[in-house]
């Protein structure tokens, strides 16, 4: 048996080693998990197949405009009953054409709703995008704080142990210690969650083990709230999709009152020589039909129209109101952030300063590493709402956008 050499081993070992924590630390930028999320979306492939079984039946419901021929053949031949016919419709006092008007408005109400469906599914991974974002940087602070209280912990045994601390000091840094670990395993906890949204939102089950890109880039909205609310109420997919439903339904209405009318239509056939063949191969006429009694149906379904269309003017008239209410909302906690993030981002120049002046203290001696420890925890946790403040704004700018109809990048 052919021995293999140790060296080839071990550096087959290796490489596998490194391939497999590349693939660990794999990282994808938003950019990539939104793409993801579009790709693979059962949601928006439903919406999609909405707009095609819409087109479908917008390409059903023009049929009438067309001339129907079929055949019909029978052996052995008797008189005319074999041939080709030709039916036409002439006029139908706008039964069709309103039934095409109302058929193309239900195409263009699911059109709205597949964009909807795609703002909101980027809206949606953003959002989750960089709440892993800001769940990982209170993990990233959680776990320096568990350490840090670690270290204290020990440093406080030791001076005890010589007399330079009490029992209560000793018991109160055990204490700290413990509710630093209980906040760590809450973080993990949210941080988990975040990511396995994350992963659902970008539904691919090929996907291994990745990591998240920091973005602190933001852009703010200068807009009036005024503005954003006259916005909202002209561009929000929703409420488009409820207009062209609108449209559509007075068209149906439109086509019910057709019904009572009569319609005209015409017919040719040419008929082959059969038995008993007396009358000529070749015909064509005009013909009326006149709807007489139906069983009340067209009155039901004019009454049907009529409660969907007080429905519909229900409907868009609650989520005009919704919409103006949550892009207030909204609007003002934008406001409240920008001045949240202006103070944080002081906080953090002041912390960053007082870090240096610990730190020259410390290296003169004049100061001791437990005080220069606080003034580095006090950074970090500066650092750490002052980003956190920054995806918030992100979050709530990008439910806002989603609101006014407008594209999100």
């Amino acid at each position: 048996m052919m021995s293999i050499p140790k060296n080839f081993l071990l550096l087959l070992s290796s490489l596998l080693l490194l391939s497999q924590t590349a693939w660990a630390q794999q990282v994808i930028p938003i950019e990539r998990a939104v793409e993801i999320a579009l790709l693979n979306s059962p949601e928006l492939r439903i919406s999609r197949s909405e707009v095609d079984i819409s087109k479908s039946i917008l390409r059903q419901a023009k049929a009438p405009l067309y001339p129907q021929l079929s055949g019909k053949l029978v052996v052995p031949f008797v008189g005319r009953e074999s041939g080709f016919y030709v039916d036409q419709m002439i006029w139908d006092f706008g039964k069709t054409k309103a039934r095409i008007r109302a058929k193309e408005h239900h195409l263009e109400s699911a059109r709205y709703l597949f964009t909807g469906s795609e703002t909101t599914l980027v809206r949606d991974t953003r959002i989750a995008y960089y709440q892993a974002l800001s769940d990982k940087n209170r993990l990233d602070g959680a776990a320096t704080e568990t350490k840090r209280r670690e270290w204290l912990l020990e440093k406080t045994k030791e001076l005890f142990a010589v007399g330079k601390r009490s029992a209560q000091q000793l018991s109160q840094a055990e204490i700290d210690l413990q509710q630093a670990k209980l906040e760590l395993v809450s973080r993990e906890n949210s941080y988990e969650l975040a990511m396995l949204n994350l992963r659902h939102l970008m539904n691919d089950p090929s996907l291994g083990q990745f990591d998240i890109r920091e973005n602190l880039a933001y852009e703010k909205v200068y807009e009036t709230r005024e503005d954003l609310v006259s916005f909202a109420l002209s561009e929000n997919a929703e409420i488009k999709s409820l207009l062209a439903d609108h449209d559509g339904i007075r068209a149906s209405i439109a086509e019910n009152r057709g019904k009572f009318l009569p319609s005209i239509f015409g017919r040719a056939a040419y008929r082959f020589e059969g038995e008993g063949a007396e009358t000529p191969a070749f015909i064509a006429g005009l013909g009326v039909r006149i709807p007489i009694f139906e069983g009340f149906s067209r009155f039901g379904q004019m009454s049907q129209s009529k409660a969907e269309l007080t429905r519909n003017e229900a409907q868009t008239e609650l989520l005009k109101n919704r919409i103006i209410l949550s892009v207030g909302e909204l609007y003002l906690k934008l406001k409240h952030l920008e001045k949240k993030i202006k103070i944080l981002r002081d906080s953090e120049s002041i912390s960053e300063k007082n870090l240096l002046l610990a730190k020259e203290r410390y290296e003169s001696r004049s100061a001791s590493k437990i005080e220069f420890a606080e003034a580095q925890a006090l950074y970090e946790e500066a650092v750490a709402d002052y980003k956190n403040s920054i995806y918030d704004y992100k979050m709530v700018r990008l439910r806002l956008l989603s609101l006014c109809g407008k594209e999100i990048q």
